[in-house]
């Protein structure tokens, strides 16, 4: 994980088809996500201002997900996470266009219903995506097609955001969905063309369960404390999740411009802000795993800054200002805990793995867009005061994730002072059980 060892964004995607081929469907998909996102925003905003609605449209969002994961990790590691990602998308397209037959408020279940059957199929979608990148890229390389990754989602949000709210401002509603409908053939053919991975391992056999393979994941997340830990921090940054049902409201509450330009200016600044922060990150200070580790932690008490600081904002800059810090840092942990998985789980796993985190951080974050559509609507609680709670809460997962890496490199050391003549050192700093294999003195004082 030296960082004079791996290949620049530019370069993995020039020399990597099969990776840049991923990226641009991407790309297209993640484009059409956003128009998607802002078009059904502006949609339940006309259709109801009530905050409990946009926050059921928020749950409608994510909380599928945490049904769907179960059965989407065991099929992902199962069969072709290729063909899986190009089901999805296509399925995806057909149920996008539902949304042009909501014509009235008595609509409004079909919009709820379509949300639930579009993020259903993302949850197999996403989990899919996570998990072919290993087999795609070279494990020197993971850190940075990670980062490219993870800067993607965040130029498309801020691009397609604003293209988003330009569209529904100008053309309408429908339009958008549309086109949104039309990114998902595209981003299928785009999958089309990457070869079909080898997946080491592949869970086919006949006498095991979809269970059985469920509960195999379990086990082996309860044995890697390590990277059951890093698979919880996406979950971590969710308590801060009701963002989503936030910036609505923001721009509802507080700000005179066009609704769906208000969304759509303070969605563009979140992408612009969750560009810089892993680019940012690895450039000044590196990738090595402990680099990692510790902007994680840090990104969590900055994070909690940045809500404070959107508390105190009473204008479209300021509040666009706040909300980019805010997911800037939050793409920290989004990238790199990605990365760390990738480096730390074997390959048979991944989708399960994946699919788990996906699971747990739609569940809470589900839960943080109701608490903000019920502090709205039951409590009368304005967005500022719902802003400071949310800082309040982002701190939590940030002490006890450097909690975490504080005992974990305790136990090290002292497992170093106590019992060095029977393990090896573990060079990255993190894992602080024993490693496998015989114990070697010579192999110890090459590691030190």
């Amino acid at each position: 994980m030296q960082t004079r060892k791996t290949v620049g964004y530019w370069r993995l995607l020039r020399q990597n088809s099969a990776f840049r081929n991923l990226w641009y469907g991407q790309v297209v998909s993640e484009l059409g996500d956003w128009l998607n996102s802002i078009a059904i925003y502006a949609l339940i905003l006309k259709l109801s201002d009530s905050g409990m609605a946009m926050a059921g449209a928020m749950m409608a969002k994510l909380l599928p997900i945490v049904l769907v994961s179960p059965i989407a990790g065991v099929i992902v590691d199962r069969v072709s996470r290729k063909a899986v990602m190009i089901a999805s998308d296509l399925l995806r397209c057909i149920v996008v266009l539902g949304f042009l037959l909501v014509e009235d408020q008595n609509s409004l279940w079909l919009v709820y219903a379509l949300v639930i059957i579009e993020i259903s199929l993302s949850g197999f979608f996403e989990p899919a995506r996570s998990a072919i990148i290993p087999s795609l890229v070279p494990k020197k390389d993971l850190v940075t097609a990670n980062a490219l990754s993870g800067s993607t989602w965040s130029v498309m949000l801020a691009f397609g955001a604003a293209l988003g709210g330009v569209i529904v401002h100008l053309f309408g509603i429908k339009t958008a969905f549309i086109l949104d409908a039309g990114t998902f053939i595209v981003s299928a053919w785009f999958l089309s063309r990457i070869p079909g991975p080898k997946q080491s391992a592949k869970l086919t056999s006949s006498k095991r369960t979809g269970f059985q393979d469920l509960i195999d994941a379990i086990r082996y997340l309860i044995g890697a404390p390590r990277v059951l830990a890093l698979s919880l921090l996406k979950a971590g940054l969710a308590v801060a999740g009701g963002i989503m049902t936030l910036i609505p409201l923001m721009s509802n509450q507080i700000l005179s411009v066009s609704i769906s330009l208000g969304i759509g200016i303070l969605y563009s600044a979140r992408g612009f802000g969750a560009a810089l922060g892993p680019l940012l990150v690895k450039r000044i200070f590196g990738e090595t795993a402990s680099v990692l580790q510790w902007a994680i932690a840090g990104a969590f008490f900055l994070k909690a800054l940045s809500y404070l600081f959107i508390a105190n904002a009473h204008s479209i800059w300021t509040l666009s200002l706040g909300v980019a810090f805010a997911t800037l840092f939050g793409s920290i942990v989004w990238v790199f805990s990605s990365a760390l998985i990738h480096l730390s789980a074997p390959d048979p796993y991944l989708g399960r793995i994946f699919s788990f985190e996906l699971a747990l951080l739609t569940l809470v974050m589900g839960l943080s867009n109701w608490g903000v559509g019920y502090a709205s609507d039951e409590w009368g609680m304005n967005v500022k005061q719902i802003s400071l709670w949310m800082a309040g809460l982002v701190v939590i997962p940030g002490i006890l994730w450097s909690g975490f890496l504080l005992f974990t490199r305790n136990n090290l050391e002292q497992r170093e002072c106590i019992s060095t003549s029977i393990y090896p050192v573990d060079p990255s700093g993190f894992n602080p059980g024993p490693t496998t294999g015989e114990p070697n003195n010579k192999a110890q004082r090459e590691v030190k």
